[in-house]
């Protein structure tokens, strides 16, 4: 029987291979984007994807709708959270503002997607996946480099977000909910990955394929014990 997996920040570059390796595998993936991501639209419902719009990971009304919405359609067996975002300019426009300088509002939006996004999607979708069921969340491996950055790579206020969803995936395994319905949380924290982020400028000397990145996704779905590992 299919079984249906949301997909948060499925207009991304490792989003939409998510969603794509679910569907060649005969699941059934719920692509959650952003309205103005309209070339990813428009590829998901030319190739029959479920669509749902979410603008705003960090706005509760607005995830809490969404669950509601979703699930009075269907079962969910899984939530994948792969939300992430690539400035213009890539790896080096994000990578070049020391903390003196960095401009606050890129701080909020990291906090954004990466702590109170991760937060309230793990709320609103809680007591709605089915038991025995999972979360993925897709964080960072740059938290193995503390005292090791190079001095290029002015990416403080990334990590210190990092490290704080780390803390939150570990506090929702000892969640009393999760504990009843038997859920389980997996955390997967690549290195850099060879996305369109990371195609101009300095460039980290390893660049993991995406599809290695999707296959650990995929066996962490197929898992029945929790995964929580560095991919490197």
């Amino acid at each position: 029987m299919k079984k249906t997996y949301l997909v948060f920040g499925a207009a991304g570059s490792i989003g939409q291979e998510i969603v794509n390796a679910l569907t060649a595998n005969g699941e059934n993936p719920v692509a959650l984007i952003s309205i103005g991501h309209h070339k990813a639209r428009a590829k998901f419902k030319s190739s029959g994807v479920c669509l749902y719009t979410l603008d705003d990971v960090s706005e509760p009304s607005e995830v809490k709708d969404c669950s509601l919405n979703i699930q009075n359609t269907c079962k969910i067996q899984g939530v994948i959270y792969a939300v992430g975002h690539c400035p213009p300019n890539g790896f080096p426009e994000e990578i070049k503002y020391p903390l003196s300088q960095l401009p606050l509002e890129r701080y909020q939006k990291e906090i954004g997607m990466h702590q109170v996004g991760v937060l309230n999607v793990f709320q609103s979708f809680v007591d709605k996946i089915e038991a025995g069921g999972c979360f993925v969340f897709i964080s960072s491996a740059i938290t193995r480099l503390r005292g090791k950055f190079p001095p290029f790579l002015q990416a403080y206020h990334h990590a210190s977000v990092i490290d704080a969803e780390d803390w939150l995936v570990d506090g929702m395994r000892h969640d009393p909910i999760v504990a009843e319905r038997k859920l389980k949380i997996h955390r997967l924290a690549p290195a850099a990955v060879d996305t369109p982020f990371h195609q101009s400028g300095p460039r980290p000397p390893k660049l993991l394929p995406i599809s290695t990145i999707v296959d650990e996704v995929v066996s962490a779905l197929e898992s029945d014990t929790e995964i929580d590992k560095q991919v490197l």
